[in-house]
């Protein structure tokens, strides 16, 4: 007969953690899952596999102004699926739905890499904002809530607010406040 107890302590300490996480880190968020469900049906290909614990460690540590940050990546997708003669813009806003409305969208012709940008009120006095980026490879998909004065700065001034941002990051890493 074999001996089990070595297996009790990392189960109970699994069990442990997993009731400390927030109820949306434990189930999902069920409509960014619905959109990267979506892309999976249109590419014929699931995300980057463990996405979700990343998500999930990496919300503490985003710039200011930034919350419930999302991110999905589809490596390897059929360029053919992406650049087939369609309306890319249109499928992407069938995609994310009505209650999203275009905000920037930018494609280069040389290398075939679109990025657009979708947002709308979230509530809460936040926006939210998905992100689409394709190139002739990948296809990632992000999705964050932003604060309106984070995002009004960020708008009126990328260039500092990218500055500041990698700022953060460096203090962060040195454990500086």
């Amino acid at each position: 007969m074999r001996n089990h107890r070595p297996l009790l302590a990392p189960a109970i300490l699994s069990v442990a953690l997993l009731q400390t996480l927030p109820t949306g880190a434990r189930a999902g968020d069920s409509e960014f899952h619905s959109l990267v469900e979506r892309m999976s049906d249109y590419y014929q290909k699931g995300p980057v596999r463990h996405m979700g614990w990343l998500n999930f460690f990496a919300n503490p540590f985003t710039a200011g102004g930034v919350s419930h940050f999302q991110m999905a990546i589809f490596d390897d997708v059929d360029a053919s699926r992406t650049h087939a003669g369609e309306d890319l813009e249109s499928s992407l806003a069938s995609l994310v739905g009505p209650p999203y409305q275009p905000f920037v969208s930018v494609h280069d012709a040389r290398s075939g890499e679109w990025t657009c940008i979708y947002t709308r009120e979230s509530g809460n006095e936040r926006t939210e904002m998905l992100i689409i980026s394709i190139d002739s490879s990948d296809a990632v998909l992000m999705q964050m809530q932003l604060k309106p004065e984070a995002m009004r700065k960020w708008v009126e001034d990328p260039l500092e607010r990218s500055r500041d941002a990698r700022r953060g990051a460096q203090d962060a890493q040195r454990g500086q406040p």
